[in-house]
């Protein structure tokens, strides 16, 4: 259920997710994983776009923080992303999956006390785009979380 909300937030709100086919596939107690054709996503060498690929990082770490609002029953939070690292290390040549990890239950807690005692937070989510078992992209963003 949570996955098809946060997908059709995203789809409506973020409409480039739509034109990317950005899908959310899976969440987990680890992780949760999003993907994308490499064909409507690539580049003029047959891999994929960087531009698609650190989108597709920013976006799926910002589901990440949606979920963790959702987790904590936030009533409608306000989130962007305040900054990030990308580290593009090899070419992606196959269909884009990404991996953004959940916050360990410290980095959760930090987040729900600062929140509500100030009404605002910052966490910083980690994703990574593997192909082959091998990352190619690696992506640590902090996101700021507003009620």
């Amino acid at each position: 259920m949570v996955i098809e909300e946060i997908q059709n937030k995203i789809h409506t709100q973020i409409p480039m997710t739509k034109l990317m086919k950005l899908e959310l596939k899976d969440l987990n107690e680890t992780q949760l994983i999003t993907t994308a054709p490499l064909d409507i996503n690539v580049n003029d060498k047959g891999t994929a776009f960087g531009g698609s690929l650190n989108s597709i990082t920013i976006i799926s770490s910002w589901c990440m923080a949606y979920y963790l609002s959702k987790k904590f029953n936030l009533e409608n939070p306000s989130i962007v992303i305040f900054k990030n690292e990308t580290k593009f290390i090899r070419p992606v040549t196959k269909d884009i999956i990404c991996h953004t990890l959940i916050p360990n239950e410290e980095e959760q807690n930090t987040l729900l006390s600062k929140i509500n005692t100030k009404n605002s937070a910052s966490i910083k989510i980690h994703s990574q785009i593997i192909e082959n078992d091998k990352v190619c992209v690696d992506f640590y963003g902090v996101y700021v979380i507003k009620t």
